[in-house]
């Protein structure tokens, strides 16, 4: 019997390892935690100096930079002295378009990830299976990783803002009703560019609790009312001319989204409308982006993108006529009205 020997690929193997680094996403979450991208707002700086100025320590530091710098996060100009990239020009603080939140995401949420085979295997949420109990009922039990949790996701408020700007005619809403809206950070944004519409905040009194601050920054407090409670199980907020759902419904099981939107019907002026805001399958073929956040929300929650047909579907049921799907560089945007 002859055995064939299976043929060495050098390069299979050394990508198979840089996709598959585990260590990666945890440094540059340490790197935004200690402020490094701050620290080289006006220029590179040697690795001593930049220690001084984070708080770390030197030869620790210069590991790290060293790392980054081979996967083109930060840039090594000359020995020993570190600059930014495009990449780590967006871990600023100060970044008009900064993603330093998105990787503060709260540990237990990466641990859910450990799940993952169970939840190949079963359908059933990665999370569940690994705490216990689902993503929300934690993050109301663990403030401190609800906080974090919401400040990932208000890190990419700003590019969604963009997106949902050019996406329709905000102007001719009176009323906005922002639904599980996290902080207000959207609203704050839609409020302060268009200074007759008035808003609501709803999401859950923990979540809410610090969107006072974010209002009063955009000087928009004085038309913003803000509702704490749960769009499961509280009456929703009466009146809107228009109710956003951004990154809601993906995260919910095709029964619950639908019973959501027919209490947002019911809450709704009779001619106002809903805009679904999130990433989305298409039946050509779905961009990287929605297949990583359709992984994401299945780990988290079993939940997951929608192609449009399947939301028209969805709409549909909950007495709904999709008005229009707008693409845009970030997620599709859907507007529907009541039939």
């Amino acid at each position: 019997m002859v055995t064939r020997r299976t043929p060495l690929d050098p390069d299979a193997i050394l990508r198979l390892l840089e996709l598959g680094d585990y260590l990666l996403p945890y440094t540059i979450r340490a790197v935004c935690l200690l402020g490094v991208a701050d620290a080289l707002a006006d220029g590179p700086k040697p690795v001593g100096e930049l220690a001084a100025e984070t708080g770390t320590h030197e030869e620790s530091l210069d590991k790290t930079l060293g790392y980054l710098s081979s996967r083109e996060i930060f840039t090594e100009t000359e020995p020993g002295v570190f600059g930014q990239t495009a990449m780590s020009d967006l871990l600023r603080t100060d970044h008009p378009y900064s993603a330093r939140k998105v990787f503060l995401s709260p540990v237990a949420c990466t641990r859910g990830m450990e799940g993952l085979d169970h939840a190949i295997r079963t359908g059933e949420p990665a999370f569940d299976a690994v705490h216990g109990i689902p993503i929300w009922e934690y993050l109301s039990r663990h403030p401190e990783d609800g906080e974090r949790f919401d400040g990932v996701m208000s890190g990419v408020t700003t590019m969604e803002l963009m997106a949902i700007l050019r996406a329709t005619d905000w102007s001719r809403f009176g009323t906005v009703v922002d639904v599980g809206g996290g902080n207000g950070s959207l609203l704050a944004n839609l409020l302060r560019r268009f200074k007759r519409m008035r808003g609501v905040l709803f999401d859950l009194p923990g979540v809410v609790a610090n969107s006072d601050e974010v209002f009063a920054a955009a000087h928009v407090g004085d038309r913003v009312e803000v509702v704490g409670g749960s769009f499961r199980t509280d009456p929703i907020p009466e009146g809107g001319d228009a109710y956003v759902l951004k990154r809601i419904l993906y995260s919910w099981s095709p029964e619950e989204a639908a019973g959501l939107l027919r209490r947002i019907r019911a809450a709704m002026k009779p001619d106002g409308s809903v805009f679904i805001v999130e990433a989305g399958r298409s039946d050509t073929g779905s961009t990287p982006m929605a297949k990583r956040l359709d992984m994401l929300m299945f780990t988290l929650s079993a939940g997951g993108t929608r192609s449009i047909d399947q939301q028209r579907a969805l709409l549909d049921d909950a007495g709904f006529d999709l008005v229009e799907a707008v693409s845009t560089p970030v997620f599709p945007v859907i507007e529907a009205r009541p039939r």
